[in-house]
């Protein structure tokens, strides 16, 4: 029987946001399918790729259809996506094609969380005006990519607001300890 829908998922690790968990969730099955390959692109026109994979621009995932599900680790920051799935033979000819759009911010979302124990366990930080300050603009940047992603599909617009917060502002002015 053949793959008559196509489609998979995409969902990023709470606990691991480097990692980013696949379901195939395609209706039927076909033999004529070796692996699956898996397009993740930024709206830069960048891939993300494993790290051990310097030769293609997909990550590559055997086809068995009693597995499916997988999980990669393939983050190291907030992104933005478009995620193409190709389902292929052992010729590499796409037999079947799917494309969905993600978002994946949980480094910014667990740092955001973060900050907000450091207010908890340090209410006086209120009134650090540097603090509250930028943690307000780390969360306008959060909704402003979200917004720009959920509204539009505005990967480009939505990658320039999921900046590397934790890196940029970790040492400064985010984690002051007064």
């Amino acid at each position: 029987m053949p793959i008559t829908t196509p489609n998979f998922n995409a969902t990023q690790e709470l606990g691991n946001p480097t990692v980013i968990n696949f379901q195939d969730t395609s209706d039927g099955s076909d033999n004529d399918v070796e692996y699956r390959n898996i397009y993740i692109r930024l709206g830069n026109g960048e891939y993300i790729v494993q790290e051990s994979n310097t030769t293609t621009n997909y990550t590559e995932w055997l086809y068995n259809p009693s597995v499916l599900s997988t999980s990669f680790e393939l983050l190291t920051k907030d992104v933005a996506v478009e995620i193409t799935m190709d389902w292929v033979d052992s010729s590499s000819a796409v037999l079947y094609t799917k494309s969905i759009t993600f978002r994946f911010t949980n480094f910014n979302e667990n740092f955001d969380y973060a900050l907000t124990q450091n207010l908890t366990g340090n209410p006086l930080l209120i009134n650090d005006n540097d603090f509250f300050a930028n943690k307000s603009e780390l969360r306008t940047c959060i909704d402003s990519g979200n917004h720009a992603f959920d509204l539009v599909g505005d990967l480009f617009s939505a990658q320039q607001f999921y900046r590397d917060w934790e890196t940029d502002r970790k040492s400064t002015r985010l984690n002051s300890s007064h």
